[in-house]
This record gives structure tokens, C-alpha cells and sequence, in this order.
């Protein structure tokens, strides 16, 4: 009779835990069916969280730089030592349920003083003085005492809380991995665009310098006057104010990028032109429908309701009991050096049970935890929704700046032919010397415009593959992995 109702008081309390610590559950978002620029969400499982973009273009430098970045950033660094944390947690959350074993002892001695005792009986025939005076004695007592303090639900619910905070701190690491390879893709592009850009604008002033020199011999001749060559004079000097602030670029540029590598401000040798990188079938025909599941700020929220989750049972494991055992076991001894001593071994448990009966400030923690469950919940709706807008928008600026470059291209190619003409008639006599330097003047200002639009695309691919999380899952000897399910 007592083993059924202890089988049944058991399964009552398990069958309870359902409702006081309800297993979680991914709310389920339907993905839209395409992106306003047209591309299909398939049903399939590419992950590209393991795809290394950036080697589309394939550049040496991106790629080690990127490699260098991975291995040697602070800030992932740190997101490790974050990891670290939360592993240990974790296991502290499971040791939870091992109990713990204390050893303990004691000792003293002591005298007596204006002592006076007649021992009567059996004693005073073991003394042959008949009388005690002051005496000296000693105790001492030790042994191991075990304990265990628990309550199931409780300790249930700490491990999910502790195991929800690891994942948090993988998704933030991951996120880190994501970023970082983003700011180095993005600026290293920058970087080459405005050593570029420096080329062009230094050619700009080369061409000003000469048709300035152009006009003060036509001036000396008087075959013109002032009025051109102020305007060209300014012209130049806005064209030579521009070197400063792009050398400045450059190097703020470089500097960033050597704080991403782990390393002192400095220059970095790149002399890649833009213009070189081949940029077709570099974003996916394509996208997966389960294309956002490894976003880490999706994976945040995910694990932030987690944790919520978790909170609600723990709030609700205050009305289950909490349990103590505690027991010692070992040897003492009392001795009166000038009687007796005694000696013995001992042993002993106890155990106890606790659980509020009326306490209603815990009901107002029930409801506050539910109530942080509700927040984080609509959080994690919230963040699943931007991400789609996020890749929707970073897919139609791509698009927008593939078109603009494309218009930028034909305009400097048109340009590019007229200049040829326009050359061509100088060469026999049928256009002069300025019309050529003008024509000139304009296939620069062209180049420049070409140059930016060009960064602007690069730009864009980046953008893209940072909302699809793509490629932060790689160089794996340079991260730390935990398979947290198997906790």
C-alpha cells in the first residue's frame, strides 16, 4: 500500500511538471514566399552560415585577411571567455543535483581551579588519595558530514536556464564572427576603392594643371583672357583639396582594419583594383526557406525565450518542497586526565522538507516571469520579422546598385569614346588642344563617379550575405564548440 501511493504521489508531481514547467516550444513564423526582387524562398536546407563567400572573388588578401581576423580578434576573444563562463555555469547548475561532503573537528582543553571533590564508591577506592583537586581535561571530536539539499524542479529548471545562457553566448560569439568578417570584407573593398579613387583624383589634378597651363600661354598671346583660367584655378584647387581628406580616409581605413586583425594601427599593402573582380553568380539565384534559422540575433532572441521559458518554472518550483539530508559520522572523546577518558565512534541523519503554504509575493513572481516570457516571445516574432525585411531590403539595395553601376559603366564608356574622337580630331588638326584636355577632364570626373558606384555595389554584397549570416560557421580550429544537447 505505501509503494502505490508513493508511485502515485510521484506521478502526480511529474505529471505537474507540464504545468508549472511547460517545455518549450519554437513558435512557428511562415516565411514570405519571395523577395521583392523577385528571388524564391525553396524548401531546402543550404546553410549558409558555412558558406565562405568572400572567396567568390577570389582574392588572396581578403581571404587571409579575414583568416588573421577570425583567429586573432579581441572582441572574439573575449566573446570566448563569455563561453567559458557560461559552460561553467552550467555544469555548477548540474553538479546541483550531486550532494556535498564536509569534513569537521573540534578540540579543547581546559583546567579546573579551587577544585575540592571526595569521590565516593568504587571511585574513591580507585583513588588512594580519597580527594580530586584542580584537573586538567581535553576533548576533541571529528568525522564527515554529508548533505543534500535539492529541490527537483528547482535544479530542472537551473540546468535549462544555465543551458539557454550557453546558447545565448554561442550566438553572440557567432554574431561577433559574423560582423567581423562583414567589417573586413566591407572595409577591405573600401580600402581599394579610395586608393583608387586617390589615383583618379591625382590624375584629375594632373589634367587641370595642364589646361590651366594651356590657358595662360593662350593669355600670353592674347588669345584669352582671365575669366578661364580663374574658373580652371579653382576648379584645381577644389580638385586638390580633396587629396587630403581621402588620404585621411585611407588611413582611418587601414586602421580599422588593423584594430579587426588584433594588431597595432599601421599601413596594409593592397593594391587590388575593383574593376578586376568578377562579380556574376556572386548572390545566390535563390534562397532557402529556412534561410534565417543560423541569423545569430534570431538565435538571441530564440534563446532569450529560452531562458524566460526557464524562469517561469523556477518561479513555479517554490511550491514544490525542498528537501535536506544531512547526516555526520566519525569519533570523539572527553577525558579528565586525572580520572578518565572515553572514547566512542557515532553516527547519525536527518532529513527535512520545506514548502510555502501561504507566501504571496511568490505568486507575484509567477506572474512577472510569465509576464517576461510574454516580452520575450513577441521579441523573438519581432526579430524573425525584421530579419526578413533585413534581407529584403539589403537584397533590393543590391539590386538598385548593380543597376546604378551598369549606368555608371555605359557613361564612362560613352565618355570614353568620345574622348577617342575628340583625340582623334586633334591628331589631324580638326579640333584643338582644349576641346581634348576638356573632353579629358570629363572621362575623369566619369572615372571617379564609376569608381564610387562600384564601391556602393561592393558594398551592397556585403550587406547581403551579412542578412543571410553567411560564413561565419568556418576556420573552426579557431573557435570554441560545445554541443550543448548533450548536457
Amino acid at each position: 500500500m505505501k509503494q502505490l501511493t508513493l508511485i502515485l504521489t510521484l506521478s502526480s508531481i511529474l505529471s505537474g511538471c507540464a504545468l508549472f514547467s511547460p517545455e518549450y516550444q519554437q513558435p512557428s513564423i511562415t516565411p514570405p514566399s519571395q523577395t521583392r526582387t523577385g528571388l524564391n524562398f525553396e524548401s531546402n536546407s543550404t546553410d549558409f552560415s558555412q558558406l565562405q563567400w568572400w572567396k567568390k572573388f577570389q582574392d588572396p588578401l581578403l581571404d587571409d585577411l579575414i583568416t588573421q581576423a577570425l583567429k586573432n580578434n579581441n572582441e572574439l576573444k573575449m566573446a570566448q571567455g563569455n563561453i567559458l563562463q557560461a559552460q561553467a555555469q552550467l555544469k555548477s547548475a548540474e553538479y546541483a543535483w550531486i550532494p556535498t561532503l564536509s569534513a569537521s573537528g573540534m578540540g579543547l582543553a581546559g583546567n579546573t581551579y579551587m577544585t575540592n571533590m571526595t569521590p565516593q564508591g568504587s571511585l574513591a577506592r580507585a583513588l588512594p588519595s580519597g580527594s580530586v583537586g584542580n584537573t586538567n581535561f581535553n576533548v576533541w571530536e571529528g568525522g564527515f558530514v554529508p548533505s543534500y539539499t535539492f529541490n527537483v524542479f528547482a535544479n530542472i529548471n537551473q540546468t535549462k536556464l544555465a543551458r539557454a545562457s550557453l546558447e545565448m553566448q554561442q550566438a553572440a560569439f557567432n554574431a561577433t564572427r559574423l560582423s567581423i568578417i562583414s567589417q573586413i570584407s566591407g572595409g577591405y573593398f573600401m580600402l581599394l576603392g579610395q586608393k583608387q579613387q586617390l589615383v583618379l583624383q591625382q590624375q584629375l589634378i594632373k589634367d587641370l594643371n595642364t589646361l590651366i597651363q594651356l590657358q595662360q600661354l593662350k593669355i600670353s598671346v592674347g588669345t584669352s583672357d582671365q575669366t578661364n583660367l580663374k574658373l580652371l584655378q579653382q576648379q584645381y584647387e577644389d580638385a586638390s583639396a580633396k587629396i587630403p581628406q581621402i588620404e585621411n580616409s585611407i588611413a582611418a581605413t587601414e586602421n580599422a582594419l588593423k584594430i579587426l586583425l588584433g594588431e597595432n594601427p599601421g599601413k596594409i599593402n593592397s593594391s587590388g583594383d575593383l574593376e578586376h573582380y568578377d562579380l556574376k553568380e556572386v548572390i545566390p539565384a535563390n534562397l532557402p526557406s529556412a534561410i534565417l534559422k543560423n541569423r545569430p540575433d534570431i538565435l538571441l532572441a530564440e534563446d532569450n525565450l529560452k531562458m524566460a521559458n526557464a524562469n517561469v518554472g523556477l518561479a513555479n518550483s517554490v511550491f514544490f518542497p525542498t528537501i535536506s539530508l544531512t547526516g555526520n559520522i566519525g569519533g570523539a572523546s572527553v577525558a579528565l586526565s586525572n580520572l578518565f577518558s572515553v572514547g566512542t565512534g557515532f553516527w547519525f541523519m536527518q532529513a527535512a522538507a520545506n514548502m510555502p503554504i501561504l507566501n504571496a509575493s511568490s505568486y507575484e513572481q509567477i506572474k512577472a516571469a510569465k509576464g517576461g516570457y510574454y516580452v520575450a516571445y513577441y521579441n523573438y516574432v519581432q526579430t524573425v520579422k525584421t530579419a526578413f525585411a533585413d534581407v529584403d531590403n539589403n537584397l533590393t539595395n543590391q539590386q538598385k546598385m548593380d543597376a546604378a553601376y551598369a549606368a555608371s559603366k555605359k557613361s564612362y564608356q560613352a565618355l570614353a569614346e568620345y574622348c577617342q574622337l575628340i583625340e582623334t580630331k586633334y591628331q589631324v588638326g580638326t579640333a584643338d588642344k582644349s576641346t581634348a584636355l576638356n573632353a579629358r577632364l570629363l572621362l575623369d570626373n566619369s572615372a571617379l563617379n564609376l569608381n564610387s558606384a562600384k564601391m556602393q555595389q561592393l558594398n551592397s554584397i556585403v550587406g547581403v550575405y551579412q542578412s543571410l549570416a553567411g560564413g561565419y560557421v568556418v576556420n573552426e580550429s579557431s573557435t570554441i564548440r560545445t554541443n550543448v544537447t548533450d548536457n
